[in-house]
């Protein structure tokens, strides 16, 4: 028995559904215009129609209305297309062939998705709806596509109809429409491109027109409407940052006019000045991730801007993911990820995916603003939140180690100074208590009075003593190492132990003053810059504050007393307990008695 197969029947209300996920804007509206501008320009390429090899040229021209009317908004291209095309695919809602013409032009690289996005904004941001009217060998074809109760699409103003090129765009931009009329756009052409001018006059190309009236003014895009106008900066800013209109901006030679008067000769991206201290980091993105038996089923590329990505700029700290053609499928912010963390330095990052499996285009979106929501969709999103937390770990360490080494730059200043001061306590130091008593051949001084006065002229001398003692500086040992210490900064100052070629790595488990046997071979201590009590004094004012530089002086402090003890202990083999304390209470005291006015300035300011 013949299976009797059943029409799909759609209700036009589904459009109203549909349209309502877009969300419209104006500046992705736009975009979506570009798109179908530059759709039309590849088609015609790939066809050998297209005489222009890229940068083709379109007008975007923002057209002010009357007090409260609204204002309205054209984009024109120079390609131009057939009331058949229009009828077959235009018309033709959420169909996957609508932007290849049914692929009859083959494999080409187009921006086009579902066929949705321009339409849909023609359909619902435009009070008096939009014009579609395009112009190719000698005829003009036109349709008006609006929101209507009674389920059509709009109406067609007149089909294949025999046209001048200017007479086409005349009607495209009727003045009584508030749209300004053809004299400035042809005016622009004119001193602009020539040669374009003469490639109409003479029937070697056509144009299309879509424009929109009446802009609608509601909350979402009420930033951009001001009662009949433009707010043209704002609006164009947008347009440059729109995610789908990035490749458009990149191929073709977009022009802006206000009121047809040119304000802008090519709309170009804003550039992000990146870290020139950071490379773009590229990650293949495995097949297992979304079930794909190719080993790389897409590629990450990450960067760093110079700047924090916010205020104007907060649309650009965001990851664009692109198909395999170069075209935006779909965009996350940074922080809308399922980062497992949060950083400041996330403010610096966007990136681009691309993503290259079959399966693709089932992630696609009407809107284009998030992929499908799904096993595979998660999948993609927490790979590359890995990606991301993984690289800005990576920079925090690398933050935090450069401001570090700033501040131990700093806090080495106050450490030269106090090591001087040091050196010159302990040679002083030294000199006082490490001396010999040795005999001394000359006697100790006069001797008694010898007789009596008159035997010696009555004047008594001296007699030869037994010897006495002088002292001279000690010379008992020989020194086997530097005979001061040396006070260093962990993790900073050159370890004299490897030649001055590395440094001393110390970590919050050593104490905060250390010296280990190889050390002591070179009479060095460390003062432990990673030990927490350095740490935290460093977050209180960094190095030039008063609680790191307590710490520091209080380093030298300890080995200065250690020294003199050390010095004390050479002259005298057993000190008491007394004696010790009180050998370490005279020589802190006398060590910070005698610091230097301006030290003392700077370790207090």
């Amino acid at each position: 028995m013949p299976v009797e197969l059943v029409d799909t029947k759609i209700s036009p209300d589904i459009l109203d559904t549909i349209g309502r996920t877009f969300k419209f804007r104006h500046a992705p509206g736009v975009a979506e215009w570009l798109k179908n501008a530059l759709d039309n320009y590849l088609r015609l390429r790939a066809a050998d129609i297209e005489s222009r090899p890229g940068m083709w040229p379109v007008i975007l021209n923002l057209i002010d209305g009357p007090s409260r009317h609204g204002p309205n908004l054209a984009v024109i291209d120079f390609g131009g297309t057939t009331y058949e095309a229009i009828d077959e695919f235009f018309l033709l809602w959420g169909s996957h062939a609508a932007a290849s013409l049914g692929k009859k032009v083959g494999e080409v690289a187009l921006t086009g998705g579902h066929g949705n996005g321009g339409k849909f904004y023609m359909r619902q941001m435009w009070k008096n709806g939009a014009r579609f009217l395009t112009y190719l060998d000698g005829v003009a074809t036109s349709l008006v596509v609006e929101r209507r109760d009674d389920g059509k699409t709009g109406y067609w103003e007149f089909k294949d109809q025999p046209r001048t090129w200017r007479e086409a765009l005349e009607t495209a931009l009727n003045p009584s429409e508030h749209l300004g009329g053809a004299a400035p756009v042809i005016q622009f052409l004119t001193n602009s491109d020539p040669a374009l001018l003469a490639d109409l006059e003479e029937g070697r190309r056509g144009f299309t027109v879509v424009v929109g009236r009446r802009a609608e003014q509601v909350l979402s895009t009420n930033d951009f409407v001001r009662g009949g106008k433009w707010d043209r900066q704002k609006l164009v800013d947008a347009i440059r940052d729109a995610p789908q209109a990035r490749r458009p901006i990149r191929e073709l030679s977009i022009s802006v006019l206000a009121n047809g008067l040119p304000v802008l000769e090519r709309l170009i991206p804003e550039s992000i000045e990146d870290d020139p201290e950071w490379n773009q980091i590229e990650v293949d993105l495995p097949g297992s991730v979304v079930g794909s038996p190719v080993d790389d089923a897409g590629n990450l590329r990450l960067k760093k801007a110079a700047t924090p990505l916010t205020g104007r700029l907060k649309d650009r700290n965001v990851v664009t993911i692109l198909d395999a053609q170069g075209n935006p499928i779909a965009t996350y912010g940074v922080r809308d990820l399922p980062i497992p963390g949060h950083s400041p330095v996330m403010d610096f990052l966007y990136a681009e995916l691309d993503l290259d499996f079959d399966g693709v285009q089932d992630l696609i979106q009407n809107e284009r603003e998030h992929l499908v929501a799904g096993p595979v969709t998660n999948n993609i999103l927490e790979w590359l939140s890995d990606q991301i937390w993984e690289r800005v770990k990576g920079l925090e360490e690398s933050q935090k180690q450069t401001a570090e080494r700033k501040e131990l730059e700093l806090a080495a200043l106050l450490n030269d100074a106090l090591n001087r001061h040091a050196k010159r306590f302990l040679e002083e130091l030294q000199t006082q208590i490490l001396v010999d008593l040795i005999d001394d051949p000359t006697g100790g001084g006069p001797g008694p009075v010898g007789g009596d006065g008159t035997a010696n002229n009555g004047k008594g001398t001296g007699g030869d003593g037994a010897g006495g003692t002088k002292e001279v500086p000690g010379s008992e040992q020989k020194a086997r190492r530097p005979r001061f210490p040396q006070i260093l900064l962990s993790n900073f100052d050159p370890d004299p132990a490897t030649g001055g070629s590395e440094t001393k790595n110390l970590t919050d488990r050593h104490p905060p003053l250390e010296q280990d046997d190889t050390d002591k071979v070179h009479n060095v201590w460390w003062i432990n810059t990673q030990h927490v009590f350095a740490q935290q004094a460093m977050k209180r004012g960094g190095a030039k504050g008063l609680a790191f530089r307590s710490y520091q002086l209080h380093m030298f402090k300890d080995v200065v007393q250690r020294e003199a003890l050390r010095y004390r202990q050479r002259r005298e083999a057993e000190l008491s307990l007394d004696r010790v304390e009180n050998e370490l209470t005279e020589m802190s005291n006398k060590f910070l008695g005698e610091l230097p006015y301006q030290l003392v300035q700077e370790l207090l300011d």
